[in-house]
């Protein structure tokens, strides 16, 4: 960063606080002004348009009394050129970050310290995952994708599902009853073992079907009245 763009942005982030620097505000009157100046948008000197949080214009104001406008002028980056030099840490940053979706950029950074020695700064991190999709909010908002378990072997384990389908006879009338899917599929090969249609779903019915064969272990989804309860297999 060039000794011209760290003046404009010390201009920039004055003119940003300027408002709640009057000493005449009180704590209060000053801290209503901060969460005004929060909510609204800024016009950078990059071009940009963004918002700052409170913290972050509390954090100026100090700079501000400390050092007037000086104190405002952006300090040399410490890791400058330390992410393009060593790309496996943006990539280590990311698996941090997928590993867990609500660690924040100040938790990677810390974790990147210690383990390499290496300060990167934290909106360094925060803007190389955002640009990578991988910012906190875009995370909560995925569907979460589970790992697939298979059995290891055919046999081995069956999955029973009851899929509840039309009223029998239909259109529905007094007598009609839900037609009810049992099914058997076999976890390893997908094979559809069997399946049948009841007017009912009970646990007789589950048992008769489960009982045609004998795997080493049968794991009920849907299969309500034995959900939960171990089911006795003969051979």
């Amino acid at each position: 960063m060039d000794e011209k763009l760290r003046q404009e942005i010390a201009l920039h982030r004055w003119a940003v606080i300027a408002e709640a620097a009057n000493g005449r505000l009180a704590s209060s009157e000053r801290g209503a002004v901060v969460r005004a100046i929060a909510g609204r948008e800024h016009a950078h000197p990059d071009g940009t348009v963004r918002r700052y949080s409170r913290g972050t214009i509390d954090r100026w104001l100090r700079a501000w009394r400390a050092g007037g406008v000086d104190g405002l002028r952006p300090s040399p980056r410490s890791d400058t050129g330390k992410v393009r030099a060593m790309p496996e840490l943006f990539g280590e940053a990311a698996a941090l970050r997928l590993e867990l979706p609500g660690r924040s950029a100040a938790q990677i950074a810390s974790i990147l310290y210690h383990r390499h020695g290496v300060r990167v700064a934290e909106r360094t991190i925060r803007g190389q995952l955002r640009r990578a999709g991988l910012h906190r909010a875009a995370l909560k908002a995925a569907p979460r994708a589970w790992g697939r378990y298979e059995a290891e072997r055919p046999n081995e384990r069956w999955v029973t599902d009851v899929l509840v389908g039309p009223w029998v006879p239909y259109p529905k009338r007094d007598g009609s009853a839900r037609a009810r899917l049992f099914l058997i599929v076999d976890d390893h090969s997908r094979l559809l073992v069997d399946g049948r249609f009841y007017d009912r779903e009970n646990a007789r019915i589950c048992q008769e079907l489960l009982r045609r064969a004998s795997p080493g272990e049968a794991y009920r989804t849907s299969c309500m009245p034995i959900t939960g309860h171990p089911l006795p297999m003969r051979g």
